[in-house]
């Protein structure tokens, strides 16, 4: 057994190991019936306290995926043993940051719900204002550049789309959305390879309510619910929220590591699986064929749904004259109803046009329309109208059109500023589309404190350990090279690696 723990991590010792321990045990290099090193001796040879090996073990038995005989040692469990398991959530109190009052106040921590407890509380509010200052240079914040898009499209969009008298008769907009409004959605989907109608698509006010609806309609307590080791965080908040078991599958270069699925699959019988294959966020990474197809494969063979969350499968850089290698959805690859596909006008259009659309089969969107009734009945009419306008005579291609290419450049000068000024054990990858560069950092080097160091010099991104499962990671940073104005990348690059370097 090899194991790498990071003496200098903030993450406790015993949470590495555990991490570490789950990840063989449920791919399958340790098997059923595998006998685990006594305490005192794994304790000694990763030189620990015996209390870290105690802790370790501890949590792994809550998960039921070991258990300790007396006098005959510990060993993995078999599969049955797992299916009622359940892997405790560890709760993060919040923070009270006022001053102890004089009077007696409400004893929040007990009054706070357990819906709400459930919830990570990472420091993005303090990231949110130290992005907010005129100097700063923003890798962090995961929307587009509002100088990329053109007041003169906004402008006319919205007042055609008002001058319209489309829809006098119908002032309100149904559950589901406008019918116009969902029939070019779906042709924008068969644009894209997927095989749909207007019966297969719903509005959303945003993508992440999708996800929020697709929780409320399959997962119940206790239920797993399969996602890349690092993914877009408020999906892990919206899991933890409905009190899911949420299982990290490791990640590559190419993505999630579909090989493993089969032993998760067996281990954990999940619900859900949540994947962001395309243009990945946080990572970078896409999916190969070979990898959807297996994904699909696996989820059929163990009756699961696949949650595709595909925000920025627009945004390819991989060449204006062919579509060829261009990522087919997994919607477009399967047609049994085993995906539900997501998207979003947010990061192709402006992050204040909260608008999003979900493809799946009727019966899925039959009851998310239902459950929609408890939530906002409909999205909002003036955003359906503009979306309409956008639609209508590939106003929205020849957009993204010029979005893609001032996109390639930026990535193009990130990675060029990487080459120059990052340190020689940094690595990075070359994303094909998208928003994000994820940067792996040398061995000793914590993103917190690159990220602390870079802020006092008017730089910022996000940490790792945002988007893990585990919230283990602090060894790689996320870079939103859209995001800032193509004359500063040169400079936040040259800053993070010289910070870098330093330490």
């Amino acid at each position: 057994m090899q194991f790498t723990l990071n003496r200098r991590s903030t993450v406790p010792m015993y949470r590495q190991l555990a991490a570490e321990l789950r990840e063989q045990i449920v791919s399958g290099a340790m098997a059923e019936g595998y006998r685990l090193p006594p305490e005192r001796e794994l304790a000694s040879r990763l030189e620990v306290n015996r209390t870290t090996v105690l802790q370790a073990y501890q949590q792994l038995k809550d998960e039921g995926l070991i258990a300790s005989k007396v006098g005959k040692g510990t060993f993995v469990l078999p599969l049955q043993h797992i299916e009622t398991a359940r892997i405790p959530v560890v709760r993060h109190e919040p923070i009270d940051e006022e001053p102890k009052p004089s009077v007696v106040r409400p004893p929040w921590s007990v009054l706070f719900s357990d819906y709400s407890n459930r919830f990570t509380y990472h420091d993005i509010a303090s990231a949110e204002r130290a992005q907010r200052g005129d100097t700063i240079i923003d890798f962090a914040t995961g929307s587009p550049n509002p100088a990329d898009i053109p007041d003169d499209l906004l402008r006319k969009v919205s007042i055609e789309a008002f001058e319209s008298r489309e829809f006098d008769g119908q002032p309100e907009s149904p559950i589901e959305g406008f019918e116009e409004l969902r029939a070019l959605l779906a042709e924008h989907m068969r644009a894209r390879g997927v095989q749909c109608g207007v019966r297969n698509v719903m509005v959303l006010s945003g993508s992440e309510q999708g996800i929020d609806l697709i929780v409320r309609a399959f997962i119940n307590p206790g239920d797993c619910v399969l996602v890349e080791q690092s993914t877009f965080f408020p999906a892990l908040q919206t899991f933890r929220s409905a009190d899911a078991r949420i299982i990290g599958v490791p990640v590559d270069e190419h993505g999630m590591r579909t090989d493993l699925l089969d032993g998760y699959c067996a281990r954990f019988r999940p619900k859900l699986i949540y994947t962001v294959p395309t243009f990945q966020n946080p990572t970078g990474t896409t999916l190969s064929p070979e990898r959807r197809s297996e994904l699909i494969d696996v989820a059929r063979r163990y009756q699961c749904l696949i949650v595709e969350d595909d925000a920025y499968g627009d945004l390819w850089y991989g060449g204006e004259s062919s579509d060829a290698h261009r990522p087919i959805p997994l919607k477009g690859m399967e047609n049994a109803g085993y995906v539900m596909y997501l998207s979003t006008f947010s990061k192709t259009v402006t992050s204040g046009l909260r608008t999003g659309w979900v493809v799946a089969d009727p019966h899925v969107i039959n009851r998310l329309a239902a459950l929609r009734r408890m939530v906002d009945q409909h999205t909002s009419t003036s955003s359906q109208r503009i979306c309409l306008e956008l639609l209508k005579e590939g106003r929205i291609a020849e957009h993204l059109r010029g979005l893609i290419k001032a996109y390639r450049i930026r990535r193009d000068a990130a990675i060029a500023a990487l080459e120059q000024y990052a340190p020689d054990e940094v690595y990075w990858t070359v994303p094909a589309g998208g928003y994000y560069i994820w940067v792996s950092l040398p061995d000793g080097v914590r993103s917190l404190d690159v990220l602390e160091s870079c802020r006092s010099q008017g730089v910022t991104f996000m940490p790792g350990s945002v988007f893990d499962v585990d919230e283990m990671d602090d060894s790689h940073i996320r870079l939103n090279f859209v995001r800032p104005d193509a004359a500063d990348i040169d400079t936040g690059i040259r800053i993070i690696g010289e910070t870098i370097a330093q330490m």
